[in-house]
């Protein structure tokens, strides 16, 4: 009974939070990953957790690995269909029909380039470079007919609020044990952004005009934006080109907008069964200076009767009319419809703030259990996962799965495991194991992957299995 009791204490506090802080925000990780304090993609997490040994960890890009997630209210494969000769196409229409009218996504990848962990004579030193991603949209999609047309539809994106950022960081951190009950962490972190975009309520509308037989297409909003590369304006300010050459390159090469942030973390021994971690990551900003820009769109367009007529999809159901074909068939004809006024200025963006809690109940030396919470913040919106998870070891295999939480609407399943040897270390895990087979199917989902190599890691001693004879020397070993 005192053991289940330890173990609700922690849970049921964790599953209120997720039922408080659920929305939409950035950059969660596998739940299950806090159940493996040497793991170096678990250090990157919460900076209090170290490896117990004096291994030296380095991994280089290529063999680290990343973390990917996605969340969001729709199926991506909504999106996609098959004509009538089994041909996959983009058909917007199929995507409405589905009854996703407000609707979110979010996406994130975090890639380690290099990570470095050193013992020292107290605590551990790490040190690595990490590549960035991240993205939230939510949009408000209404459908409406105009009596005065035969079949016209029109789909309308109003309120269209979307974030992303890219950018780099160089961390050094550094984790020690206070005493044998508290482990803490702290890195410092110097930021690097390349891109940014952020609108706010940006709108795509089509109505009818004054004269009821005409039809306006409406866009407006604004925004900020910042890019690696060249923004060409016209004379009055408004977007003439971007010049795109080398894109890749020029992304990966900018260092011009710099930042710092900040990671703290704290593990706490309760037992000799049990434990406590809590962290706080992504605490800090960055100065946008180089290529950033306010934007903003207030345009309209009308479209006669006849030169709507154009436009009509005429087909076996019958004649409609599809703004997102509108836009193809006109974007040379009315450029200036889709391109922005531009004022270049700086400004400071913050980071979106983690916060994470994980208690672990040890059952023997072979089994574990978890509960994790982790909360991201970002303006308004929030993203909490709560996971639930178990973990198997023997020898060098570690084996985990978990049950895991979005909000309150989605629930996934999920596993992993991790293999150590001598010279090296491999693991793979996800909250989603259907996301493996078919990603564009599942609404929300994270996985990490990654290796390292381990330097001095020390031999493990193993105690025999065996017993002494009465008869000596006689010793009957049983390995």
């Amino acid at each position: 009974n005192i053991k289940r009791f330890n173990i609700l204490k922690f849970t049921i506090p964790l599953f209120i939070l997720n039922f408080i802080f659920c929305g939409k925000s950035f950059s969660q990780a596998t739940g299950s990953l806090f159940m493996l304090q040497d793991n170096f993609h678990s250090q990157i997490l919460n900076p209090s957790y170290m490896r117990n040994d004096d291994a030296i960890v380095i991994s280089i890009v290529g063999l680290a690995g990343a973390t990917v997630g996605n969340s969001g209210n729709f199926i991506i494969s909504d999106i996609i269909t098959k004509n009538q000769f089994g041909k996959k196409i983009v058909n917007f229409e199929h995507f409405y029909n589905t009854g996703n009218i407000e609707s979110s996504i979010v996406n994130w990848s975090s890639i380690p380039v290099v990570f470095v962990g050193i013992p020292l004579a107290e605590g551990r030193l790490n040190i690595y470079f990490n590549e960035h991603f991240q993205s939230s949209a939510n949009l408000n999609i209404t459908e409406k007919e105009f009596p005065d047309f035969e079949n016209i539809k029109s789909y309308n994106t109003n309120d269209i609020i979307y974030s992303g950022m890219g950018y780099r960081e160089l961390a050094v951190g550094y984790s020690r044990k206070i005493n044998e009950k508290i482990t803490v962490g702290i890195r410092g972190k110097v930021l690097f952004g390349a891109a940014f975009l952020e609108t706010d309520n940006w709108t795509y509308e089509v109505n009818t005009a004054e004269k009821s037989d005409n039809l306006e297409v409406t866009h407006k909003g604004t925004g900020k934006l910042v890019l690696p590369i060249a923004t060409k304006l016209d004379y009055n300010k408004m977007v003439r080109s971007i010049d795109g050459e080398n894109l890749v390159g020029k992304y990966f090469s900018s260092f011009h907008n710099p930042g710092l942030g900040i990671d703290l973390g704290a593990t706490f021994n309760l037992n000799e069964k049990s434990w406590l971690s809590i962290g706080a990551t992504d605490l800090g900003a960055i100065w946008f200076r180089h290529n950033s820009m306010n934007i903003k769109q207030d345009i309209a367009y009308v479209f006669n009767n006849s030169k709507i007529d154009e436009y009509i999809e005429k087909g076996s159901a019958g004649n409609y009319f599809d703004p997102y074909n509108l836009i193809l068939k006109t974007k040379d004809e009315i450029p200036y419809l889709y391109r922005p006024y531009v004022d270049t200025t700086n400004f400071v963006q913050g980071l979106v703030p983690k916060a994470s809690i994980h208690y672990q109940y040890i059952y023997s030396d072979r089994l574990s259990f978890g509960v994790t919470n982790q909360t991201a913040f970002y303006k308004k919106n929030i993203l909490n996962i709560f996971s639930v998870s178990s973990l198997q070891k023997r020898g060098n295999f570690s084996i985990f799965e978990s049950v895991n939480l979005y909000g309150i609407s989605t629930i996934t399943i999920g596993g992993g495991l991790q293999y150590e040897g001598k010279f090296g270390q491999i693991f793979a895990s996800t909250d989603n194991l259907l996301a493996i087979y078919q990603p564009t199917k599942n609404k929300s989902f994270s996985f990490s992957v990654g290796i390292s190599l381990l330097l001095n890691k020390p031999e493990q001693k193993t105690n025999s299995n065996g017993n002494f004879s009465p008869h000596f020397p006689f010793y009957e070993n049983k390995n």
